[in-house]
């Protein structure tokens, strides 16, 4: 876009980053069979109180058959299965995970040469970009670096009961066929494949596409509501919850990912933890001050990178191996490629770090605190060492982010645990603000985007308004370079005003 650096207006507003009508961009993130259609149509619907138009670019429809000629499928199986198998083929080819979300910003920046007739192309006022649905991390991570503050994540939850419903009697496939693309949907083995359980966890903001349309309406407005700054919406319990289970994470120094978790009860946080290495005396270790008190170090010989590898995956390529070993010449190469891609992969044992769930139980033991009746928050699905542990322990609810395939807890433990009942120990997906924007969303100015005022000089609340309110993340048209170049514009015109 080309700045006029001697217009004092396009000064204060690229400077001061206040487009009040900024673009959105908003991704979609969702299994497949997952009614997008309706979830898009309450954001758009939504978005017109604040004087929004919107863009729907579909995946399926407006970028993979441009990318690629597709066949044209009556059957609705074949359609979705070719579609996934085009997606997965355009990234393996191109070398490139997130061509589906280039492509789309692609198409964006298309739309946006049209508008201009010719002219240098501009950013659009009052605009919203909907791009259903992503499928790899890449894209979100691609995404997120094109459009930064201004592009939000929605993942959008739907039982496997539900989505069956809709493939077999909406798409009219088969039982079977359908749970065949749930399944592939899920996670595929390949990296350029289907990764819609690593892209979900990634998402701004959590909703639950259930049988009650209502809550689901109100909880798609509360979402828009934050995005543009409505000042009296606070976090929920769960939410505050889920932050703090991510809080605890972050201490964690574990090599192959970071996972937190907090015990609550009576809307209480009672107890933290993340996954890391025991120590001796109780609890997990921590960095601190050397003797000399002069620099932060962990303790020597304690966390797993101190030691120099990951035991679990030491120890599963040493049975690997041991196997291998065993067996002769002839069969080795092929029998290498089959223990790689079995369920020893899957196996934890021999890890030394203390899951995050199982160190929360365990806080909860040291300090003499009761665990029964309360609140599990997970920011990944307990595996099933942790799910006994936890049944034992009394726990009533267990909430979570993040998905887990390899978990055995439903199928080992049905007799105790549900997805739906109430009187079993309830495991739910987590609904609300999700941890990445919990402080951008909820500080009143601390976060990146513009502060939030709740009163006014009289002491009166501001009278908040959908039709006059503004993204408070705002998608500014110019690079760091051209701010640096106001800036100094900015300083100019200062100057002049002090002489």
């Amino acid at each position: 876009m080309a700045l006029n650096f001697g217009n004092g207006e396009a000064t204060k507003l690229h400077f001061q980053s206040s487009y009040p009508d900024s673009e959105i961009v908003i991704g979609l993130v969702a299994a497949v069979g997952t009614d997008l259609e309706h979830v898009a149509r309450e954001i758009v619907e939504r978005l017109k109180a604040f004087r929004y138009n919107s863009k729907e670019i579909k995946i399926s429809r407006d970028i993979i058959p441009v990318l690629r000629k597709t066949k044209n499928h009556t059957d609705h199986f074949a359609r979705i299965d070719n579609l996934m198998s085009t997606g997965n083929r355009l990234r393996k080819d191109s070398g490139e995970n997130s061509i589906l979300a280039l492509a789309a910003a692609a198409s964006i920046n298309e739309f946006r040469i049209k508008a201009s007739s010719g002219a240098h192309p501009a950013a659009f006022k009052k605009q919203a970009f909907i791009i259903s649905s992503l499928k790899h991390p890449d894209e979100v991570e691609q995404l997120r670096k094109i459009y930064s503050n201004g592009f939000f994540l929605i993942g959008i939850h739907s039982t496997e009961e539900r989505r069956t419903e809709l493939l077999t009697k909406r798409k009219f496939i088969s039982e079977d066929k359908a749970k065949l693309l749930i399944q592939r949907d899920q996670e595929e083995n390949e990296p350029f494949g289907q990764h819609t359980r690593d892209t979900y966890h990634l998402s701004d903001f959590f909703v639950n596409l259930q049988g009650n349309l209502d809550k689901f309406q109100n909880d798609i407005w509360r979402v828009i509501d934050l995005i543009f700054g409505k000042p009296f919406v606070t976090p929920t319990f769960d939410e505050f919850a889920m932050f703090m289970a991510f809080s605890s994470s972050l201490r964690s120094a574990d090599l192959s990912r970071q996972v937190g978790a907090v015990i609550a009860k009576n809307k209480n946080i009672i107890s933290t933890g993340a996954n890391d290495v025991p120590k001796s005396g109780g609890g997990l270790y921590w960095p601190h001050y050397d003797q000399n008190n002069t620099k932060i170090e962990d303790e020597q010989g304690g966390r797993d990178y101190m030691r120099g590898g990951d035991t679990n995956v030491l120890e599963k390529n040493a049975i690997i191996s041991d196997i291998l070993e065993r067996a002769s010449d002839s069969t080795k190469r092929e029998l290498k490629k089959l223990l790689k891609s079995s369920k020893i992969k899957n196996i934890t044992e021999y890890g030394r770090a203390v899951h995050a769930e199982m160190e929360a139980l365990l806080a909860c033991g040291r300090s003499k605190v009761g665990t029964v009746g309360a609140t599990l928050y997970s920011t990944t699905y307990p595996c099933h060492n942790c799910a006994k542990h936890i049944i034992a322990a009394g726990i009533k609810r267990v909430v979570y982010v993040e998905p887990y395939p390899k978990s055995k807890a439903y199928e080992f433990h049905s007799d105790s645990l549900s997805h739906n009942d109430s009187n079993k120990v309830l495991f739910e997906p987590f609904v609300g603000v999700g941890p990445r924007s919990f402080f951008n969303l909820f500080s009143m100015n601390l976060g990146s985007g513009y502060k939030i005022l709740r009163k006014l000089g009289n002491g009166n609340i501001v009278d908040w308004k959908e039709s006059t309110s503004s993204p408070r993340m705002k998608l500014t048209p110019s690079s760091y370079i051209e701010r640096e170049q106001l800036a100094a514009v900015s300083v100019l015109n200062c100057l002049e005003k002090l002489k």
